[in-house]
């Protein structure tokens, strides 16, 4: 009988990968890796093979979406199989779905976990945890117009004491932090709702877990005169902080004093 195994890798480089999921790896008949639902800037699938001693296949997102059953799961039936992913592994509906597809062809599934940027933007900057609402996605107006949704959930958010982390469209690898604050800017001229202004606190992030990480949490409007180079890239807009939240975006995001809100 076989087995599928989703490894999460984290989010820069092959280092990312815990023990367990090394071991795992390296114990598997076959490796399998897909790097299309995120960005993971320093890693070298050569340096990955050497550490896992296997050769691995790269997967398009074709492969895993529409023809998973005869490539990877196919395999699974009868061997040990290990699908290498950006993040973790359950982050993306894109492996839930290859999850679901195993079950129902009976094929045993195992679970390794690695980081995520789901908790790891709520790490590099303080915010805590579980105050952070329904991740969006902004895309990239060069391949898809900002639903009006991404304002709503925003305000949905923002209006139960909720922090937003906004994530930036991969599939326009051009598509900077700046570049995101001004669809927020559209939307904001057309809903009228004060979500976002040129004074509105926004955290940004920039490779996080990379040596040359950035986090920098300032006037939405300062930040579309920065650079932040290489992707991948995110945003969080606060809502009102608690005072230890706005001493953590002092100490770790430099955000100026005169933009934090923080709550009683």
């Amino acid at each position: 009988m076989g087995e599928l195994l989703l490894i999460g890798m984290g989010l820069h480089d092959e280092n990312g990968l815990t023990l367990r999921g090394l071991n795992a790896a390296r114990d598997c008949d076959a490796l399998y890796a897909e790097l299309h639902t995120s960005i993971m800037p320093g890693l070298s699938v050569a340096r990955l093979e050497r550490l896992l001693r296997k050769e691995i296949k790269i997967l398009t997102r074709k492969d895993l979406e529409e023809g998973a059953e005869r490539t990877i799961l196919s395999k699974a039936k009868e061997a040990r199989v290990a699908l290498l992913t950006p993040g973790d592994p359950m982050s993306a509906t894109t492996h839930l779905g290859l999850l679901l597809s195993a079950k129902k062809l009976g094929i045993p599934t195992v679970l390794i976990h690695s980081t995520s940027i789901i908790t790891a933007a709520a790490g590099v900057t303080g915010l805590e945890l579980y105050k952070f609402g329904r991740t969006v996605t902004i895309p990239s107006p060069r391949t898809n117009p900002a639903p009006e949704s991404v304002y709503e959930f925003i305000k949905d958010n923002r209006r139960i004491g909720l922090h937003t982390l906004a994530l930036l469209d991969i599939d326009d690898g051009q598509f900077t932090i700046p570049e995101a604050i001004r669809v927020l800017f559209r939307l904001e001229d057309t809903k009228r709702d004060g979500i976002i202004t040129d004074d509105t606190l926004v955290v940004a992030l920039a490779r996080v877990e990379a040596p040359d990480c950035i986090v920098r949490a300032d006037k939405a409007g300062n930040l579309l005169k920065s650079n932040f180079g290489e992707p991948p890239w995110s945003i969080i807009l606060p809502s009102k902080l608690h005072f230890m939240e706005a001493e953590a975006l002092q100490l770790l995001a430099g955000a100026p004093r005169a933009v934090l809100e923080v709550r009683g």
